[in-house]
Formats: C-alpha cells, structure tokens, sequence
C-alpha cells in the first residue's frame, strides 16, 4: 500500500533514510497538565507555530519533557546573547511524529520525530525496526536525566514562557489539522 502510493519501495526507503540519518535529541521541557493523554503513540500532529527546543540536558523542573528527536532544526545558539539556552528552532508547520510516553513517578517524556516537510505522510502508514531501539535510548536518557539537577539556563522564567505550550494542539487540547496550509 505504501509502496503503491509512493510509487516504489526505493522511494519510502529515501525518505525513512533521510529522516532518521543523523538525528539530534532536543529538549522542550513544559507543565502539560492531563494534555499529555491526547499524545497517542503512532499519532501525527502538526504544529502551527515555530517550536522552540535546546540541546542542554539536565534534570526537569517541569512534569513533561518533549524529547524531539530532529535532523532539520535551526541551531540558533550564534544569536544567543547571554542566554546559553542551546537554541535550536523547528520550523512553523512542523509535522512531528509521537513514537513514545514514558512515565517515572511525576515526570512524563513525550519522544516526537520531526518528519520531512515533504512526504510525512508515509509514516502515518509505516513503522520501521528502528524506532523501538530509538525509543530504548531516549527512555535511557531520561531516566538518567530527572536525578540531575535543572540545567540554570533552563530554568529562567523567559525560557520556560516560551516552551509553555503544547505541541501539535491548542492549550485547550484541540489537535492541529495535519492538512497542509498553502503559505
């Protein structure tokens, strides 16, 4: 069925290599309150604004971490002044896939790939052996992360506004459309 839509197999595979060659951890750390229930496993959500996300680890101040997992981000750490927030920046409209929740005690992580703005559609349809190893690593990194002490500069009030809302959804819980908005 995928290779159908997409013409052939070579095809989906191009785009699976892409996306997963070379990914980064980022960190978006956020209080969701009982939105992270709508984060299903498997779903695709579409964030209509610019998602802000740092590539610092440390222990969590807040009840959630969206760990992103990114190729295509903007590292805008040389445009920091003062803040060493590790910056990076996902594009608006960015199609993200939810791939895992994990909870330890208090603390809930959120695991997202940043899907190709192009051709996200296919992993709406497919999954791939290597998201369940991805998964294990990210849940490794997190359970060694909470004993940690916040990272300071991830911790101010201005750093925590701006990673205060929920991805993919309204602060009220309703989904994006993953339909695509002509720009």
């Amino acid at each position: 069925m995928i290779g159908e839509k997409y013409g052939e197999i070579k095809k989906v595979e191009e785009i699976i290599n892409f996306t997963y060659r070379g990914l980064t951890l980022l960190i978006r750390d956020t209080n969701l309150g009982n939105l992270d229930s709508k984060y299903e496993v498997g779903m695709i959500l579409r964030e209509l604004g610019f998602t802000d996300a740092s590539l610092h680890r440390g222990g969590l101040l807040t009840t959630h971490r969206m760990a992103i997992l990114s190729n295509h981000y903007a590292d805008l750490q040389a445009y920091e002044y003062g803040t060493n927030w590790g910056l990076c920046v996902m594009d608006q409209g960015s199609y993200f896939k939810v791939l895992d929740q994990y909870t330890i005690e208090d603390k809930t992580q959120i695991t997202l790939l940043h899907l190709p703005e192009n051709d996200w559609e296919i992993f709406g349809e497919c999954h791939t052996n290597v998201d369940p190893k991805v998964v294990n690593i990210i849940r490794n990194d997190f359970e060694k992360s909470i004993i940690l002490a916040p990272a300071p500069e991830l911790s101010t009030n201005q750093w925590l506004k701006r990673c205060s809302y929920p991805i993919g959804m309204t602060d009220e819980g309703g989904l994006f459309s993953i339909k695509r908005i002509n720009r």
